[in-house]
This record gives structure tokens, sequence and C-alpha cells, in this order.
């Protein structure tokens, strides 16, 4: 039996319709079909990309089992050749405030990584309806990490007016990954 797979229609896009009923159950608030929502897993620049590239890497998958999703996630990371360490993600804060100390752009670059985490994560469930199990603990690295790096950002721009609205999104997200597990 195959698994059936759920693709957008590009003329409409992001849509509940076109998502695997397991990922519109679970994903049910409205932030989740927007692509232009920068702190949901598709909206922002990093997101809607890695979600596009998904989408055609399951389609070009043939017969058989079809490859690890992390696997694809490690492709698409190496293809944007940015220079976050591999295990960037498992490190304590203390090590991560280091690293991002070292370079102005590491703020930027490890974002982009955890959000294309978060996409391949969120977009394999709204893809298939399940999440690989290696991938979905990646994906709730990325998304302690993004909140950190909301923390860290407060505490630089303490007048940031979207700081809550992104934590709030983050928890979401992260409800909506563990909820996919026992889905």
């Amino acid at each position: 039996m195959s698994t059936i797979l759920y693709f957008d229609d590009p003329d409409v896009g992001l849509a509940r319709e076109t998502s695997h009923p397991t990922f519109a159950r679970i994903a049910a608030q409205d932030f989740y079909y927007d692509c232009g929502d920068d702190f949901s897993p598709f909206g922002s620049d990093d997101g809607s990309d890695t979600l596009a590239a998904l989408q055609e890497w399951y389609q070009e998958q043939t017969g058989g089992k079809s490859a690890k999703t992390l696997r694809f996630l490690h492709q698409q990371l190496s293809g944007w050749d940015l220079p976050v360490p591999k295990d960037m993600l498992a490190h304590d804060d203390a090590a991560k405030a280091q690293w991002l100390a070292s370079d102005d752009m590491n703020q930027i670059y490890l974002r982009s990584v955890c959000r294309a985490h978060v996409a391949t994560a969120f977009g394999q469930l709204k893809i298939t309806g399940s999440i690989d199990a290696d991938l979905q603990q990646q994906a709730l690295l990325a998304l302690a990490c993004q909140q950190w790096l909301n923390t860290v950002a407060r505490s630089k721009y303490p007048d940031w007016e979207y700081a809550d609205q992104e934590s709030e999104r983050l928890a979401l997200m992260n409800t909506a990954l563990e909820q996919a597990s026992a889905a």
C-alpha cells in the first residue's frame, strides 16, 4: 500500500485542502497557511524555499521506500553553504552565544538553518501525514534555538514589537510537533 502524498497547487499556494488531513488537524491555526507570515513554518524565504524543494524532492522519489527526509534537509543546507557547524542546534546556549559573537552574520545564518529544519519537518507532515523521528528531534532543537534567539533579540532590542508574537508561534509549533509524534 502506497502513501498518498499531498502537494500544493502552484496557482493556489498553501492550503488546507492540499494538505494531509493529519497536518490540517494538527496545524489548525491560519498562520500555518500564510506564506507571508515570517513566523510560520513556510512564511519566511527560508521556509518557503525549503517547502518548494521538499515537494519537488518527494515528487522525484520513485518506487519503493523513499529516502530519509533528514537526508533531503542536509542536501538543502549544503546547497545554501551557510557556515553553521552541523551540530550547532545541539550546543548549549553558552556555546551558541560564543559562536554568534564571532561574526555579525552568524545570527542570520543560524536562524536560516533553524527555519529550514522547522519547514522540513512541517513540510513532511503536510505532504505525508507523519514526521521521521530523527527529523522531528532536529526540528524541536531548531524551535528551542529560535526561542533562545528570541530571548537574545529581546535583550538587545527591548522594544521589538514582534517578540511576543514570534515566541507564541514558536511555542505553538513546538506543541504541534509534539502532537505529530502521537498521531
